[in-house]
């Protein structure tokens, strides 16, 4: 998502923590112990510590009764608040970002777009396509050359994580790789509104599934 230019310890932490939130590695209301998570990530709580301050700002994580950091429950009135906003921001991204699109810019989405669909038909490597799958839309967002509206998708993606996940247990399958080709061949063709439309598309179809069976919420939380 980001270049990789050398970072301090505490920047790594975070970006570590941000994408596995935003690709829906915890569940709802799963507690984030620190000591857990800097043994796991090789290092001292410190940096554990600054990273879930950080990620509590952003709204990604949040203090429950005991004080220790967790996931947010899910709730349908948070799947339709981030839903209609993930719309209006990342369509507005994708729009400005289609002219500014370069052709190796182009040729990266296309293997990504190939990278994920051959994930989807092998289940061990879901994680491996979710991944790419971040990097595909990210890497679009940041074509438009909006840090404002990128930190806003960014944080979006960070409050989407656990309703990911429970669509990918409800479906046993994500994300939608034709979905990915429309608006992949909408900016080969330079169509903004037509990718913008692909876009909310691919965006709304995981969070309308969880609407239709709003009891997969409590079995995620």
């Amino acid at each position: 998502m980001h270049p990789k230019t050398p970072v301090s310890i505490n920047e790594a932490v975070y970006r570590m923590l941000r994408d596995r939130l935003m690709r829906g590695e915890f569940a709802a209301g799963q507690v984030l112990g620190i000591e857990e998570l800097a043994q796991t990530m090789h290092t001292s709580t410190m940096p554990v510590r600054s990273a879930l301050q950080r990620l509590a700002e952003q709204r990604a994580v949040e203090r429950n009764k005991s004080r220790n950091m967790q996931v947010p429950l899910l709730s349908i009135e948070r799947l339709e608040d981030i839903r209609r906003s993930r719309l209006l921001v990342e369509g507005a991204l994708i729009e400005w970002a289609t002219p500014r699109l370069e052709r190796a810019q182009m040729d990266h989405l296309r293997l990504l777009v190939d990278k994920i669909a051959n994930a989807l038909e092998e289940p061990e490597k879901l994680d491996e396509g979710l991944t790419n799958n971040q990097t595909f839309h990210f890497t679009i967002y940041q074509a438009a050359n909006s840090p404002t509206m990128l930190s806003m998708a960014e944080s979006l993606w960070l409050q989407s994580g656990p309703y990911l996940r429970a669509a990918r247990n409800l479906m046993h399958t994500a994300p939608r790789p034709d979905l990915h080709e429309k608006i992949l061949k909408a900016m080969e063709r330079r169509d903004g509104v037509a990718a913008r439309l692909a876009m909310c598309q691919d965006i709304a179809w995981a969070f309308d599934r969880l609407s239709e069976v709003p009891q997969a919420l409590s079995r995620a939380a």
